[in-house]
């Protein structure tokens, strides 16, 4: 981010910690529907016009190095194979052969001059043509033209590449809009992947995700963690566009001579500010990306719904180059963030099994809960208000709150 955004964060930082009273102008925020966590019918709808129709954090550019490099994505439900072509592009297709439809690859991960589905044989090239066909004489009326494996979008963002289900969706970089000018300066093409953690829960992604995006919970769920390092009273917050937000929480003061001590010579990302050092700069990608930044590298927390109240959550380490997790000060602080992670855990199952009951028919958000309402409404936006139960829909208020 430029140095006026830093300055205008800064500023709002200390209005939003010297306030002693509700915020001019700002609504008074609609319940949102329990419904919206619990029911089969809504999360239906979700999977089908939300998920498959969002650019969705699917590899890094390394991962995909040379020509033939592939790798399978199935987080969203679809099987998409993802592959670097002779001519340098990235590619998406559905995973499904045309004979068929059994897979065409089925390691994980590997490389390959031709992508050959082990069913029949049918071969395609890097760009998804068919070109090989066994005994093509029984097929007298193939069209091999028509044949091609079928196209799924996908683009890159510094070093991200995304793919999306939706022909007709945006540029990548449109629809992420402020946040990838926010990025520019950290040139996250240049870092490099540290640590992969994995953790089933048993709630709905909705729940996770709420958990992440305010810090009003902290004095409660981390007393003797993240409560010692951030002051939750100026929580500066920031609506984008398609249901992106930006968070800046300050650090206390002892928080920020403790980590500089305990640092040392970790390499630091050379384009993260001083505002980054001296607060927690969090982003919230719409629909599941949500990463705090650090000086000496960040988690990217990804959320991904398996079913209604069951929900996978990967954290991915980015890192400069050339570190190790077995490095003594990773083998310190990957620990102290994933217990931070756990304390998050332990609340959610319980949260779910009571939005289960007929012990809570709403849910009633306030001002520092604000980016889960913007949440809210993107995915009515992404679904269509027009499919959706009136019982369970979000009322839009946020529009003139949203930063361009």
């Amino acid at each position: 981010m430029n140095a006026a955004t830093a300055e205008r964060i800064r500023k709002q930082i200390a209005w939003e910690t010297a306030r002693e009273g509700p915020v001019p102008g700002f609504p008074a925020l609609t319940p949102i529907p329990g419904g919206r966590y619990t029911s089969e019918a809504f999360f239906a709808l979700e999977r089908e016009q939300l998920w498959r129709r969002s650019w969705l954090l699917a590899a890094r550019e390394e991962e995909l190095a040379g020509p033939g490099a592939y790798l399978r994505f199935e987080r969203a439900g679809a099987p998409i194979l993802i592959v670097r072509g002779e001519d340098g592009a990235l590619r998406a297709f559905y995973n499904t052969c045309q004979h068929r439809g059994a897979p065409v690859v089925r390691d994980a991960c590997g490389s390959a001059k031709r992508l050959r589905c082990q069913y029949h044989s049918w071969t395609y090239d890097l760009a998804g043509k068919l070109v090989g066909v066994p005994d093509r004489r029984d097929f007298p009326k193939l069209d091999e033209s028509e044949r091609g494996l079928r196209p799924v979008r996908c683009e890159s963002w510094d070093g991200f590449v995304f793919v999306n289900e939706d022909s007709a969706a945006p540029p990548l970089r449109e629809w992420l809009g402020p946040v990838a000018r926010d990025f520019a300066a950290l040139e996250c093409a240049k870092l490099r992947k540290l640590a992969v953690r994995n953790k089933r829960v048993p709630c709905n992604w909705k729940v996770a995700t709420d958990a992440f995006m305010e810090v009003y919970h902290i004095n409660t769920i981390h007393t003797r963690t993240v409560s010692q390092t951030l002051d939750h009273r100026g929580g500066a917050m920031a609506l984008f566009p398609n249901g992106h937000t930006r968070m800046v929480t300050p650090k206390w003061q002892q928080a920020i001579a403790q980590r500089a001590a305990v640092r040392g010579g970790v390499p630091l990302i050379p384009g993260a500010n001083d505002l980054i050092r001296d607060t927690n700069v969090a982003y919230g990608i719409f629909p599941n990306f949500i990463t705090p930044l650090d000086t000496i590298g960040f988690p990217v927390i990804m959320f991904w719904p398996q079913d209604v109240r069951t929900t996978d959550i990967e954290w991915v380490w980015y890192v400069p180059e050339g570190q190790a997790e077995s490095d003594p000060f990773w083998q310190a602080m990957l620990p102290g963030f994933d217990g931070v992670m756990e304390e998050d855990f332990m609340n959610l199952a319980p949260m779910q099994r009571s939005l289960e009951s007929p012990g809570l028919r709403s849910i009633p958000l306030n001002y520092q809960e604000r980016r889960i309402y913007h949440q809210h409404e993107q995915i009515d936006r992404a679904i269509g208000r027009e499919r959706i139960p009136p019982e369970l829909r979000v009322e839009p208020l946020l529009e003139k709150f949203v930063e361009s």
